[in-house]
């Protein structure tokens, strides 16, 4: 089916409001932000719609929208959104509570879903859009959904390979019928997964990397302050940038806590200067206070446990003394 609709016909008062109507009918619905002046106001939307699918051209004078709670719950379908902008565009998004800016350039693709609220600002609004039935996306997913909005940029092998697709389909479906149309925007679902799996792949690693580069700085900040007994994840997360619960997360990521770890570093720097020839001269207690302990039963219950004896006994052990 043949799909186009203009604003220019329309008085200025309701171009807006019979705008977001007509997006809500085909895609989904937002919320506008402030139009300066209705009277220049114009948005314009061409392309083909069957059974749920829909690629179309887009245009709009809106520079900011918002797609609320409201506006998720008026939706009557679920659906995915495949987005290629034309014009630079940012995203403010939290799936799943967690804050998620997205920068786009010209020609990059956005993957989004209709179950998540997002901010959008650019210098109006200009795109290709594909709309793609929630069951068609979500049977070809790895996980049958998104955990986020994804970006896929125009300079990637699947960005040239999806914007070739999309711009070959734009330019054959309007010469096609209705059920052989519908049959070639199906067939974009999988190239979209491939994209989405792609980008889910990206993300981990950028995760994993960031991730490995924060436990390095706490562990480092760690070593240098470990002879302070108020070395607390609360101070160390502080001085690294992260947050407590950030930071705890870190050593799960290890298998290990924080506690854990500042206890073993301790203990493995009174274990070196306990058995070194240094340590000969200094007593236990004065070891164990200059490694921030500050409990001599608590240091010679966990030495005795990491280590399989007491500080005295694993010197005259290792140095044969005391028979």
């Amino acid at each position: 089916m043949r799909v186009f609709f203009s604003t220019d016909s329309l008085p200025p008062r309701d171009r807006v409001r019979f705008w977001c109507e007509f997006f809500a009918q085909l895609a989904h619905h937002f919320t506008p932000g402030e139009v300066q002046d209705g009277d220049t106001f114009q948005a314009v939307a061409s392309g083909q719609a069957a059974r749920g699918f829909a690629l179309l051209e887009i245009q709009s004078g809106l520079e900011s929208i918002r797609r609320t709670a409201a506006d998720v719950a008026r939706d009557k379908t679920k659906a995915f959104f495949v987005r290629r902008f034309r014009r630079a565009a940012i995203w403010k998004v939290a799936p799943g509570g967690a804050p998620l800016d997205l920068v786009f350039e010209p020609g990059d693709f956005c993957t989004s879903s209709s179950e998540w609220q997002f901010e959008e600002k650019s210098n109006g609004a200009s795109f290709i859009l594909l709309v793609i039935p929630h069951a068609a996306l979500s049977a070809v997913l790895t996980t049958g959904r998104l955990a986020r909005p994804f970006r896929l940029p125009a300079s990637s092998p699947l960005g040239s390979l999806l914007s070739a697709a999309i711009d070959a389909a734009n330019a054959q479906v309007p010469l096609l019928p209705d059920e052989l149309g519908e049959g070639v925007l199906f067939n974009l679902c999988g190239l979209v997964a491939l994209a989405c799996a792609a980008a889910d792949e990206d993300a981990e690693r950028a995760q994993d990397s960031a991730r490995a580069a924060q436990l390095k700085a706490v562990k480092r900040h760690i070593e240098l302050n470990l002879a302070d007994p108020g070395l607390s994840p609360s101070g160390v997360a502080s001085a690294v940038g992260v947050s407590v619960r950030q930071l705890h997360r870190l050593f799960e990521g290890t298998g290990g806590s924080f506690s854990r770890y500042v206890l073993r570093q301790r203990l493995l720097r009174c274990r070196d200067a306990v058995a070194g020839a240094t340590g000969t001269g200094r007593s236990v207690v004065d070891i164990a206070f200059g490694w921030g302990f500050n409990s001599m039963a608590t240091f010679y219950r966990a030495f005795a446990n990491e280590f399989g004896a007491a500080p005295v006994a694993f010197r005259e052990a290792l140095h044969g003394e005391g028979g």
